[in-house]
């Protein structure tokens, strides 16, 4: 499944720039599919085929490096669309005894689907007349490509959006900054420690040498503290 959903990351990218939606232009460019393998989490209970993809902001401009011809405001405009909401896509599926797979409807997943916060708050997905009908058309714009392209897991694929900030207006999860940000589906939970690692610049320990994370505060080799 893991190969699939690069792929996913990489055919959204190209489908969006297909649809006049291009580049962004960044001093360091990232790593599209370590980025990718960074936002997703899966089950690993033997028969369930469910996996959560987290869709920061960052992505997206990761994605559109690969194509240099939107100008700067016009990303902007695009990324302003997301930028109230945290993005969240999931798939939930069982796999039967001769390897059918069932999968869980939209709305099966949005009744038990939430996120939490850094400071533990939880969040719901948000109803349809709280989203704006901007993002509304991009979305419908990426489902039809997606089941075409991914089959039945692209088919049963759903996107959720919850808010991008809390009460005190910061950010329900940041990536790049210090934090956790948890996603639940039922009783299942998927966490994520922040920063991702590959938005950050890589670091070389002054001991063994050896590039990590630039999320690592410390070697995980020796222990070295890491500036």
């Amino acid at each position: 499944m893991k190969k699939i959903i690069c792929r996913c990351f990489i055919a959204v990218a190209f489908f969006l720039a297909a649809a006049g939606v291009s580049s962004f232009a960044q001093t360091e460019q990232v790593d599209l599919n370590a980025l990718g393998q960074e936002t997703q989490k899966r089950s690993d209970k033997p028969g369930e085929m469910t996996f959560i993809w987290w869709i920061p902001e960052e992505y997206w401009q990761a994605s559109f490096t690969q194509n240099p011809s939107m100008t700067p405001a016009q990303i902007d405009d695009f990324l302003k669309v997301f930028r109230p909401y945290t993005l969240v896509a999931a798939v939930d599926g069982n796999m039967g005894s001769f390897g059918t797979v069932t999968y869980k409807t939209e709305a099966e997943i949005r009744g038990n689907l939430s996120v939490i916060d850094s400071a533990g708050n939880k969040y719901l997905p948000l109803g349809e007349e709280e989203i704006n009908a901007d993002i509304k058309g991009l979305l419908a714009m990426m489902k039809p490509a997606w089941a075409n392209n991914f089959g039945p897991i692209g088919q049963n694929m759903h996107f959720f959006l919850f808010p991008g900030q809390n009460k005190e207006g910061r950010s329900i999860a940041d990536a790049k900054k210090d934090g956790i940000f948890l996603v639940k589906l039922d009783e299942r939970e998927f966490r994520w420690k922040l920063p991702l690692g590959s938005l950050l610049p890589s670091k070389i320990c002054p001991t063994c040498g050896e590039k990590i994370s630039g999320a690592y505060k410390f070697c995980p080799w020796d222990g070295t503290k890491l500036e």
